[in-house]
């Protein structure tokens, strides 16, 4: 456990907003989650997917005032973005690029609820919003949260910060998020999962019962008439020094070479060994024994199954 509670700068996530008279029923019709949900739940984990019900990209949302945001990896924006606005139309929807107006920091070890870092705040289910921020709070074995502060904020509440808190690793953040089971997609693995290989029915990111958006007849039909081959399991092993797989590698049978997974992603851990997040066959998985690393053969991984809280952002 850490003797002193950590903070995190997200340098690798972005920040976009969509706006407008139309905003709700333009992302309710396009994401896999119900977005009704956020009334009592405050923020949620979910995914844009193709009409083939591939994953474009996996974000956090949440509503701040009339506005909504969807905060995501920064490599994956610009995609978003462009992709997003083919589907407007005619609609009075609004998407920009609000990073740069926005600062996005991570906390760790801090029960935000029974401090009075950021003021008075108003509280939707795991969602906390100040007058100088919005901080969600995430599910874990510590106390974690994500704090999204306007610029012109920054100041004030980096003072705060600075007496409670010491800075996290760089990387610190993304391993956290590998151990609880946040898959973030990348362009390497965009449009490769179905949601329910990445666990987004376990996370409440997934409806079947909303209407239609994009993949959902493919996604409903492997719920109710098909059999989950594939899912998300967290992965540990690696001697110190190995090189840390990158997202897309792949995840083989040692004695025969057969692929039956695929990294999501990868950090280090503080005791040299790795730690990942991979997408994998169930039958092989249960089957046991550790998988080596593709083009990296000394390198073993033992995969194990994930477990969430029954409502993560509830």
């Amino acid at each position: 456990m850490p003797d002193q509670p950590r903070y995190f700068e997200l340098p690798r996530f972005a920040l976009i907003e969509v706006t407008g008279k139309d905003a709700f029923a333009f992302l309710h019709g396009q994401i896999a989650g119900d977005l009704n949900d956020l009334d009592h739940r405050g923020w949620m984990f979910s995914a844009w997917c193709q009409a083939n019900g591939r994953v474009i990209c996996t974000f956090i949302l949440f509503r701040k005032n009339h506005a909504f945001f969807l905060l995501l990896p920064a490599a994956m924006k610009d995609k978003v973005i462009r992709r997003f606005s083919r589907f407007v139309l005619r609609s009075q929807v609004g998407i920009r690029d609000a990073t740069a107006d926005h600062i996005m920091m991570g906390l760790q070890d801090i029960n935000i609820r029974n401090t009075d870092l950021f003021g008075s705040c108003k509280c939707t289910g795991k969602m906390l919003a100040a007058e100088t921020c919005n901080v969600l709070e995430l599910w874990g074995p510590l106390p974690r949260s994500i704090v999204i502060c306007r610029q012109d904020n920054l100041h004030l509440m980096m003072e705060k910060i600075h007496m409670l808190c010491k800075p996290g690793e760089p990387d610190g953040w993304g391993l956290l998020d590998i151990e609880t089971g946040i898959p973030w997609i990348t362009e390497p693995t965009s449009e490769s999962f179905l949601p329910q290989m990445l666990n987004l029915e376990e996370m409440q990111g997934l409806s079947y019962g909303k209407g239609c958006y994009p993949g959902q007849e493919v996604i409903a039909r492997l719920h109710y008439r098909g059999a989950l081959t594939r899912k998300l399991f967290l992965g540990t092993g690696g001697r110190p020094g190995a090189s840390i797989p990158v997202p897309g590698t792949g995840l083989e049978q040692p004695d025969t070479g057969t692929r039956i997974g695929d990294v999501i992603d990868a950090e280090r851990h503080p005791d040299g060994s790795i730690r990942l997040l991979a997408v994998a066959g169930l039958s092989e998985v249960e089957s046991g024994g550790s998988l080596r690393v593709q083009d990296e053969h000394q390198t073993r991984i033992t995969l194990q199954a994930l477990h969430y809280p029954l409502t993560p952002a509830a």
